[in-house]
């Protein structure tokens, strides 16, 4: 027995960019940049939203538009184990307190669950590994 051959169903809106250019008055942009525009309808008031119009050779709206950089990965490593303070400072969590810890005194122990920060040289690696942060 063959396998029963599957209909998709393809919308042809969905193809030609119909319902974006129903909401947007144009056929939606086929390039790589973003546009942003900035300035106001002209005679609007500074309350209302700005008018988008599309981005043609000579308008004005081709100053504005900006290319999109690259993103940076943020270390899974340095995410699980440091958390960055809004001061510059990362905050972690010392070891010693999961497992094994039965023959500790409890002054050992409670040393262990009190956070500790990175020195200066390890904040500096880890605002390379945290970028967002």
């Amino acid at each position: 027995m063959g396998k029963a051959k599957r209909e998709t169903f393809r919308n042809p809106q969905h193809d030609s960019g119909e319902k974006q250019k129903k909401a947007l008055g144009h056929p939606p942009l086929k390039s790589t940049a973003f546009v942003s525009v900035s300035r106001m309808a002209a005679g609007s008031s500074p309350t209302t939203t700005p008018a988008l119009a599309p981005a043609t050779a000579n308008s004005i709206l081709c100053n504005a538009v900006r290319y999109m950089g690259y993103k940076l990965k943020t270390n899974s490593a340095a995410k699980k184990r440091f958390v960055a303070l809004p001061s510059g400072k990362f905050k972690h969590w010392r070891a010693g307190k999961r497992h094994l810890n039965t023959g500790m005194d409890r002054g050992r122990l409670n040393k262990a669950g009190i956070a500790s920060f990175a020195t200066t040289a390890q904040a500096k690696h880890l605002r390379r590994l945290m970028p967002y942060s």
